[in-house]
């Protein structure tokens, strides 16, 4: 049974546990543990929940703000390892574009100080709600945070989080996330956070990414899916989102693209249930070329179940290589949609073709024997072995760096490395991927 639900802009509610000092530039407010806040950051999301019973100018000197214009709540989190964090969000509902200095103190019930954290945000737009994330390094037993915050109304770059439409896929382990930017500037930089909540608004888990191209962007009308995993049972997921803009629109380029490749598919599923999916990538076209790649997986239903992103740091024309996809705690994988960028001035040079392979296929391994026959040491050279049945299907896979202690095959040298199976195979394919 899935429930399905619309949300509109910035916030729907917020339960502030905070005192306000009402000030002209800055705040300063006491916050606990325990609150509750639901927000998507400040576009149009649409949320899909799978589990089952379950822009703006760049300065705005001219308008002032005060304290008294932002809605602040704070979420605290202990991890495992005897860390605190404070998840501090931050909606914006003055008419001025503003950057944000943040400055926390943590204490314990008897109001001892027990550590301190700074942080900001770059750039936060009329309408549009972020988040600060302060680190409490080996600090636990925290009963209030003091937060101090500042505004500046001369910010050096371009709001960019009200451009973004954002696709919510709420999975029994996982949060999968398709990211749009509708604006007509790139979006840079922009980090997501998932915080997994139990029922009393309290973080049980949280996983944080950034949701970029290999230009560190999400160029004006491209589409970006990211997944993010909770290792604890959480009863719903509240998503906030960090970016800005230099005010550059990019856009991909046109002398090269996906039609330039033959690409093979091969997906994997693994004993602890976890799926990888690998495209096998041939340069057709007569471009050395970098490319990063985003993919988005289904079920049989297009439900989203969950996403990753790869790359493949050059590819020479005529060559071939492997971009391998990780979906953790993801199976049922019925088919998967991908969009590729390239980089038609990759900062490597393309090694592949120099490479002379020779397979020694065993019962249960193959035993890769590499030679450089370049003139220039091949650098991070990494086999990827795909153990096959006889329907073609990867029954285990296999890597390994296939390398001396400088991480290099130089000229003229030649290196033999195993990759083991542990299931019967039929057939085994083996691909490389490498750099200069």
């Amino acid at each position: 049974m899935k429930r399905k639900k619309t949300v509109f802009a910035l916030v729907a509610s917020c339960i502030l546990f905070s005192a306000f000092a009402i000030g002209s530039g800055s705040s300063s407010d006491t916050t606990s543990s325990g609150s509750s806040t639901e927000s998507v950051g400040g576009s149009t999301t649409t949320v899909v929940d799978n589990r089952e019973s379950a822009g703006s100018a760049s300065s705005s000197a001219s308008v002032s703000v005060s304290d008294e214009d932002f809605e602040k709540t704070g979420y605290l989190y202990e991890n495992s390892i005897g860390d605190s964090l404070y998840f501090y969000v931050v909606k914006n509902n003055s008419q001025a574009s503003v950057s944000i200095d943040g400055n926390a103190v943590a204490k314990d019930s008897g109001g001892n100080t027990l550590g301190a954290s700074s942080r900001e945000i770059d750039v936060l737009g009329p309408g549009e709600t972020s988040l600060m994330t302060f680190y409490f390094d080996s600090v636990t037993g925290i009963d209030t945070i003091e937060c101090s915050l500042t505004y500046d109304t001369k910010t050096y770059y371009k709001p960019v989080i009200a451009n973004l439409e954002v696709e919510q896929t709420i999975n029994d382990k996982n949060l999968t996330v398709v990211v749009t930017n509708n604006g007509n500037i790139n979006a840079q930089f922009v980090e997501a956070y998932a915080l997994f909540m139990d029922g009393d608004g309290n973080i049980v888990s949280y996983s944080s990414n950034y949701i970029t191209d290999g230009d560190s962007e999400i160029k004006p009308g491209a589409t970006i899916s990211e997944q993010f995993d909770s290792y604890s049972s959480f009863d719903h997921v509240e998503l906030f989102f960090t970016g800005r803009s230099d005010g550059s629109a990019s856009s991909a380029s046109s002398s090269i693209s996906e039609s330039d490749f033959d690409v093979q598919e091969y997906l994997y599923e693994n004993s602890i249930g976890d799926s990888l999916y690998f495209l096998v990538l041939r340069n057709n076209s007569d471009k050395t070329v970098g490319i990063s790649i985003n993919m988005t997986a289904y079920d049989a239903s297009e439900n989203v179940i969950g996403a990753d992103s790869s790359d493949v740091d050059v590819i020479g024309s005529g060559e071939t290589s492997i971009a391998m996809f990780y979906f953790d705690s993801v199976k049922g994988i019925d088919h998967v949609k991908y969009s590729m960028g390239f980089d038609t001035s990759p900062y490597y040079s393309s090694v592949i073709s120099d490479l002379e392979s020779v397979n020694s296929i065993n019962d249960k391994n193959v035993v890769v024997t590499v030679t450089n026959n370049g003139t220039q040491a091949a650098q991070f050279v990494e086999a990827y072995a795909l153990f096959l049945d006889s329907d073609g299907n990867v029954v285990y896979y296999d890597s390994t760096y296939v390398t001396d202690g400088d991480s290099e095959i130089k000229p003229g040298a030649t290196l033999s490395k195993q990759l083991t199976a542990y299931n019967s195979f039929d057939t085994v394919e083996v691909y490389f991927t490498g750099r200069r």
